[in-house]
C-alpha cells in the first residue's frame, strides 16, 4: 500500500471473545463490527455494479470513516493527493474499511454490496469535497 491513510482488515471467523469478529453458524452470521469506540453515526448502503455507479467520490479534511462490508464484494478507489499515490483496493464480505482524512476514495461494487458505515461526529457538509481523480 502507498499510503497511510488507508486500512483494510479482515474480521476472523472465530468463537473466540474478540473486539472484531465474525461468527458463522448454521442459523446465520453474527458479525461484531466495533466493541468499545463511541460513534455518533450510523449509516447502511447498499451498492449495485454497473457502468457510472459507486458511492463516494469524495475527500475529507478532517473526518475519519469506518465501514463493514456486510455482504458483498467491490472496489476501494483512493487517490492520497498529498503523496501522489493511488489504488485500487478488492474489498469484501468481513473486510473493515478505515479512511483517514485527506485520502480522496469511492466504492464500486463486483456484485452487490451492503456496507455500513460509521464515524465519530454528525456528519458535516463543510468536510465533504468532490473528488473524482481516480484514473
Amino acid at each position: 500500500m502507498l499510503t497511510d491513510k488507508l486500512l483494510v482488515v479482515q474480521a476472523p471467523v472465530t468463537d473466540q471473545r474478540l473486539p472484531t469478529r465474525r461468527i458463522l453458524q448454521e442459523r446465520g452470521e453474527l458479525a461484531l463490527i466495533e466493541d468499545g469506540p463511541e460513534f455518533n453515526h450510523l449509516a447502511c448502503f447498499t451498492l449495485l455494479p454497473g457502468p457510472g455507479y459507486f458511492r463516494g467520490g469524495h475527500i475529507h479534511r478532517s473526518k475519519t470513516e469506518h465501514f463493514y462490508v456486510l455482504r458483498g464484494r467491490g472496489v476501494l478507489l483512493w487517490m492520497d493527493p498529498a503523496l501522489g499515490a493511488r489504488g485500487r483496493t478488492e474489498v469484501g464480505t468481513g473486510d473493515k474499511v478505515t479512511i483517514l482524512p485527506g485520502l480522496g476514495h469511492r466504492f464500486e461494487a463486483l456484485e452487490e454490496l451492503i456496507v455500513v458505515e460509521y464515524y465519530q461526529g454528525v456528519h458535516d457538509p463543510a468536510d465533504d469535497s468532490v473528488f473524482d481523480d481516480f484514473s
